[in-house]
């Protein structure tokens, strides 16, 4: 992926600065800063990655549009999201590719003075040239950032599928972009949930959202892979879908034990009808990469809320699903 919800921001690689006029409708998505792109596509709908607001809380993800903040009321995303592990690194989540990884964020108030971004028709073809816009990180490096919003401009490209393979490249939800010149414009880390852009009747239209590229196979952005977006043309039905919200924990998993019994405590969702799916782990040695420690697991067989083991500690993860999506939590302990 691109980017993980609420993990570090960064953005179009090469790119040429976008004015506030050209790109009014393009959304960031903020914690302590951004983290994710997106677009407002009606008065009341921002369209994004499903990864961006996978389990997240309305009260904690800012969605802002020309800095303002728009409260929204939740998302929804297809329950057939998943990532798809890394070829070159498989425990290694922040080097996924994914599948079905488009949103919709449905705002609180509609917003009817910004003119939204309309969808492509008909979809795109071989060769035809996008544009990619994002904001935040300019390059690879991790210090240094853009205040104005950056273009990629590329064209639709067959070499995903020799790129990447058909494990992780799927033509038919996969929109496949590279810039044929030395510039090598493209997406980098951060600019998830970003419109993928082509021309529609002299305008822009968006035809896919930012969802990972070359990180599948360690490559940093501007090191030659093609990006890799969701196709919106694919999920139509999503975006003006009206049915539940993906769930998020409103309070946090716990474990707690009594004798050799242990016990996942589910906490409280949003929204509370939602079915629940336990599972119990063991933490392993953690891994470190880049700087970063990486925690690795032991996944039991056993699915049930409870669990009676002798000795050892463990932790339990919780999938909520409803129609709008799903989301996993893990247990801030280990009992």
């Amino acid at each position: 992926m691109i980017a993980a919800a609420l993990l570090a921001t960064a953005s179009v690689f090469h790119g040429s600065p976008v004015g506030a006029g050209e790109a009014p409708w393009f959304v960031q998505l903020t914690t302590r800063g951004p983290i994710c792109g997106g677009a407002l596509i009606a008065p009341d709908r921002v369209l994004t990655a499903a990864h961006c607001v996978q389990g997240a809380d309305p009260d904690r993800v800012s969605v802002r549009l020309n800095g303002v903040r728009h409260a929204w009321r939740g998302a929804r995303f297809p329950t057939t999201y998943r990532e798809i592990s890394s070829p070159v690194d498989p425990q290694d989540p922040h080097a996924s590719g994914t599948i079905d990884d488009i949103a919709v964020i449905q705002l609180t108030t509609p917003i009817t003075d910004v003119p939204v971004l309309p969808l492509a028709q008909p979809a795109p073809t071989l060769g035809e040239a996008t544009l990619t816009i994002g904001a935040g990180r300019t390059g690879p490096s991790p210090a240094g950032g853009s205040k104005v919003p950056l273009g990629a401009s590329q064209v639709v490209s067959g070499d995903c599928p020799s790129a990447y393979g058909a494990r992780l490249f799927h033509p038919a939800q996969h929109l496949c972009t590279l810039d044929p010149t030395p510039n090598h414009a493209q997406s980098c880390a951060g600019d998830s949930g970003s419109p993928v852009m082509v021309q529609r009747n002299d305008a822009w239209a968006v035809a896919g959202v930012v969802t990972w590229g070359g990180e599948t196979y360690g490559r940093d952005c501007g090191e030659g892979l093609p990006d890799v977006s969701e196709r919106v043309d694919t999920h139509t039905a999503l975006l003006d879908s009206t049915g539940p919200f993906a769930p998020y924990a409103a309070q946090r998993v716990r474990v707690r034990r009594t004798g050799a019994t242990r016990r996942c405590v589910i906490g409280t969702w949003q929204p509370a009808k939602a079915s629940f799916k336990v599972r119990w782990w063991r933490e392993g040695k953690p891994r470190f990469k880049d700087g970063i420690y990486y925690a690795t697991r032991t996944y039991l067989k056993h699915t049930g809320k409870t669990i009676d083991l002798p000795h050892g500690r463990v932790g339990c993860s919780v999938t909520a699903t409803t129609a709008g999506g799903w989301a996993t939590e893990d247990s801030y302990n280990q009992l």
